[in-house]
């Protein structure tokens, strides 16, 4: 069993609960490298802070 980097443990489990399962699951199953989970969190990161955007464009509408 491979260890996921703690900086990049400690970002993963800052995401809501049902991204940080899926992302867990995917890489409990799945052999990825520290610059790929890395790029992944970025990626949801990227998703989440859109939503959070959008999300505060409704209010000001």
């Amino acid at each position: 069993m491979r260890t996921i980097h703690p900086s990049l443990f400690n970002r993963l489990m800052r995401l809501p609960a049902g991204i940080r399962t899926d992302l867990l699951e995917f890489v409990g199953a799945t052999p990825v490298a520290d610059d790929q989970l890395e790029r992944m969190l970025r990626d949801v990161d990227r998703v989440l802070e859109n939503q959070r955007g959008m999300a505060g464009a409704e209010l000001l509408a």
